[in-house]
């Protein structure tokens, strides 16, 4: 292909996915995993408030989700270094916004980015045509579509794990100072977000021995980049440890509820994950296809030892891959990747043993199942799940003081507390006379009258009421 020609479809596909990736981008953070991305949301949003301090991040909760859970009035939210959080937080000053928009779109560009590399990485390995096919599909891919407009670190962490994974690969083949700097920058900003990046990582040790003919000793250019590119996330982790009540819990995510290997794990991955949401059964052939068949003379292992790696991801967390879908957005690449090789198969080699009338009619069927049918599976991903919460707290936010306190029970999930946009508690977790005694809670926010909600109605002084929320007062009786 002409090089104008390639410009002229990278900016097509870059259109097509941005426009893609508008669609209901206005969403209040109210759809699929509305209480991680409230969480990330308000640490954004704390930085507003509050003053930037990226060292401290805090956000809305002050309940205890650490592996021994305490409470956590400081409310410290100590996970990925709060790079994407900073990037909201800078565009929030810039525009003068905090619409949810604005977090979005932030992801959306670290989605087009992604797409840039994935159409590299596919040019370097197996050529320009598979380097423009899989920038295609990913920019089409309805699970990669919603999961590119999402308020998670998750867009950002794929960008910087590309990042890396393209970056270390050309250090490695032509060592130069300017290689070895891209490749540090990437991978610390990898890690930082998430250590998940070392499944990114892990190919090149083959890279390195094909490279180097040796595993030992390793030069000193390879130690200069493990020194510089993980001693910012090792900081990280020991700078955290001091409020221990801020780190969430992560051990369960490994095998938590004891699934790995039962009949269920496959279930879910790739029955349900796999089958369903993100490739179809369509994707599913192309992809198994692409991975089984071994590389053509020239391509080396790379790519394939890369799928591996994905694999092995979701096997050492089993658990969260199981209960979370977005934690498969990560090797979402790789699996576009393997699916469009899995197509292009069936242009070129496979039809040595079948003929190509019906290789390629099959291709492009099965192409267009990966499309269709995830887009039934992930519509009902943008939907509201409870609008109320947003309405209520919206008019929580209006007449509270901006000190305020508050609990706003939603079994537990936090996307109620962040639209109150108060801190405060997601559920009842001791009596409320407690609360207010031992963590200032000043008022008691619901869209429930259950048992609960109604005893407080009762002994404490009711702000507003309609037939759809209820804000009261719990430093005053009711009279």
């Amino acid at each position: 292909m002409k090089k104008l020609t390639i410009y002229l479809l990278l900016l097509i596909i870059v259109a097509v996915a941005f426009y893609a990736r508008l669609y209901k981008i206005d969403n209040p953070i109210a759809d699929w995993h509305a209480w991680r991305q409230a969480d990330t949301a308000a640490v954004s949003r704390s930085f507003l408030k509050e003053g930037f301090n990226p060292f401290i991040p805090k956000y809305d909760d002050m309940s205890g989700v650490a592996q021994d859970p305490v409470p956590n009035p400081g409310r410290y939210r100590f996970v990925e270094f709060p790079i994407y959080n900073s990037i909201v937080y800078f565009v929030y000053l810039i525009t003068g916004d905090t619409h949810e928009r604005i977090p979005r779109l932030v992801s959306v560009f670290f989605s087009i980015g992604s797409l840039i590399f994935i159409y590299l990485i596919g040019k370097k390995y197996w050529g320009e045509v598979a380097g423009i096919l899989s920038a295609a599909l990913f920019a089409t891919l309805p699970y990669a579509v919603f999961y590119s407009r999402v308020v998670l670190p998750e867009p950002s962490l794929v960008f910087y794990c590309l990042g890396m994974f393209y970056a270390v690969g050309l250090w490695i083949e032509n060592n130069t100072k300017n290689r070895l700097l891209t490749a540090v920058i990437f991978t610390a900003l990898a890690f930082l977000t998430k250590p998940f990046a070392i499944f990114y990582l892990m190919p090149h040790i083959y890279s390195f021995r094909i490279k180097e003919g040796r595993w030992w000793p390793i030069p000193k250019c390879y130690l200069y980049y493990i020194l510089l590119s993980f001693t910012p996330f090792i900081l990280w982790r020991l700078w955290i440890l001091q409020h221990p009540e801020g780190i969430p819990a992560s051990n369960w995510l490994l095998n938590g509820n004891g699934i790995r290997f039962r009949p269920a794990f496959f279930k879910w991955i790739v029955g349900e994950r796999f089958g369903r949401e993100i490739l179809g059964v369509g994707g599913v052939i192309l992809l198994a296809l692409g991975g089984l068949l071994k590389p053509k003379q020239g391509e080396g292992w790379t790519l394939h030892l890369l799928l591996l790696s994905s694999l092995l991801y979701l096997v050492v967390f089993a658990t969260g891959n199981v209960q979370h879908d977005y934690y498969q957005y990560l090797i979402a690449p790789v699996l576009i990747l393997f699916t469009v090789r899995g197509f292009m198969l069936l242009f070129t080699t496979i039809p040595q043993f079948i003929p190509r009338y019906i290789t390629i009619p099959v291709a492009l069927f099965l192409l267009v199942l990966t499309i269709y049918l995830p887009w039934n599976e992930v519509k009902g991903l943008y939907q509201i799940n409870n609008g109320i919460i947003v309405e209520a707290g919206h008019r929580a936010d209006d007449i509270l003081p901006k000190n305020a306190k508050v609990v706003a029970p939603y079994n537990g999930d936090t996307s109620f507390l962040y639209y109150v946009n108060r801190p405060g508690w997601a559920f009842l977790a001791y009596p409320i006379e407690d609360l207010v005694k031992n963590y200032g809670i000043t008022h008691y926010v619901s869209v429930n009258f259950d048992d609960q909600t109604n005893k407080i109605i009762k002994k404490y002084k009711v702000v507003e009421k309609t037939e759809k929320y209820v804000i009261i007062d719990v430093t005053k009786l009711s009279l």
